[in-house]
């Protein structure tokens, strides 16, 4: 799959709670509802942060597609153009709002103990309210092209972990969204970031153990070394929609 990251500070002229009440209540509903999407999260930061924490950041919304083209085409279809004219007429026309774009090819790690989904509850098994906590982070870095592969053979195994309850590691595709004939995701004044880090424990406590343990330190202090305009931080997760396209029929 290939992930929209849009990473959120409240614009100004509003407070967290007037963001939300729309975000959450409204805007949420064009996310659901864009063409070809196959899973849309949204995550909102702790309001008590790690030492790790970097930058700053209210809100990262995650949207999928099945391709880049797939992406593209729905930002340049009527469902798009609304969920941008809503984002535009409700946050404004300041650019800070949206400081960061990453676009990426994601990879699953392996976990020892990974996280357990409800359909029927639509949300996260061990958390009453269907959501998970995550650690997630980006970067921009120098070495685009081999990011992946050095991430991999050094810290794939922080899965092993039984406190990790996902692990996931995106590079960017090193594109952007063309949108008619002069806009463009990530706009001129935005970030785009090179990878993104996701990290998921059941609660924040257990995301706190783990960023205590030195596995984790270690970890990003090497990202931090490799990397500059890091944002980073926990967050609440949830799940806004589940699409599974068909498999087909088998006996055995």
């Amino acid at each position: 799959m290939i992930s929209l990251h849009w990473v959120l500070v409240v614009p100004k002229g509003m407070t967290p709670e007037q963001f939300d009440d729309w975000y959450l209540f409204s805007h949420t509903r064009y996310g659901k509802a864009s063409l070809g999407i196959t899973r849309y999260v949204v995550n909102r930061a702790l309001g008590n942060q790690p030492p790790a924490a970097e930058g700053r950041v209210y809100r990262v919304p995650q949207e999928y597609w099945n391709s880049f083209e797939d992406m593209e085409a729905c930002w340049n279809s009527p469902s798009g153009h609304a969920t941008l004219g809503d984002g535009m007429v409700n946050m404004g026309l300041d650019p800070g709002a949206i400081p960061g774009i990453a676009i990426t090819r994601d990879r699953q790690l392996s976990v020892a103990h990974p996280a357990s989904f409800s359909t029927f509850a639509r949300g996260y098994r061990n958390r009453p309210d269907g959501t998970v906590v995550k650690f997630i982070a980006f970067g921009v870095t120098p070495d685009v092209a081999d990011c992946a592969g050095w991430y991999e053979d050094r810290f794939g195994a922080l899965g092993l972990d039984p406190l990790v309850r996902e692990h996931i590691f995106g590079t960017t595709l090193g594109k952007v969204v063309k949108i008619g004939s002069l806009s463009s995701l990530p706009g001129p004044d935005q970030t785009h970031y090179d990878w993104a880090l996701e990290l998921w424990f059941d609660d924040a406590a257990a995301a706190r153990s783990f960023m205590n343990a030195p596995e984790f330190d270690r970890m990003w202090s090497a990202i931090k070394g490799r990397s500059s305009d890091i944002v980073a931080g926990l967050f609440r997760g949830q799940e806004m929609m589940v699409v599974m396209d068909p498999i087909a029929h088998r006996d055995d």
